[in-house]
């Protein structure tokens, strides 16, 4: 089961995030036979069930957890191709988050992040530094939550950089002591 932290609440979104899974047993009474009445779901049928509902069925053998598509072979290849041009908040808003929960179950996915991160990371600085241009909104615009907290505190530190070299960060001020 994947280590997530219960009070973080970018980890419970990501943990929303939709996997395939493929049922391991029979189910009486939760499908649906169009009449109204509940039916059996059958083994071996197919589901997406949210991440943290299947990594806990997937550990009792309920389920069997399937790649999820955003971290399958083909995505990575063309992650790794071009990373800068990928919309990740199209994709998932909280893709790295989900990408480390996975990253418990699938060994690849720490690297594919990694890689992927050290190259977006440096457009994310770079923008921060030189600020906002059209090329550089639509970057921005497919940035996911994490990436976007990761700009805001270079825009911060870029902007407390500027205060300091124009002598304006710390002022020296007469006591009121002294003033009597």
């Amino acid at each position: 089961m994947a280590q997530r932290d219960y009070y973080d609440i970018d980890d419970i979104l990501a943990g929303q995030e939709r996997v395939p899974c493929i049922l391991q047993v029979d189910l009486d009474g939760l499908g649906s036979s169009g009449s109204g009445t509940a039916s059996k779901v059958q083994r071996n049928a197919r589901w997406t069930l949210p991440y943290w509902m299947a990594d806990r069925l997937d550990e009792e053998d309920y389920v069997t957890m399937e790649m999820s598509p955003m971290f399958a072979k083909r995505a990575t290849r063309m992650y790794a191709a071009s990373p800068e041009s990928v919309q990740l908040r199209a994709i998932c808003q909280y893709y790295y988050q989900f990408g480390m929960q996975l990253g418990n179950i699938v060994p690849d996915v720490p690297l594919v992040l990694r890689n992927m991160y050290m190259r977006r990371i440096q457009r994310v600085a770079h923008i921060a530094q030189q600020g906002h241009n059209v090329e550089a909104l639509d970057f921005v615009q497919g940035l996911d939550k994490m990436e976007l907290r990761m700009l805001k505190l270079c825009q911060q530190a870029q902007n407390a950089g500027t205060v300091w070299q124009q002598n304006k960060a710390y002022t020296l001020k007469k006591a009121s002591a002294m003033s009597l």
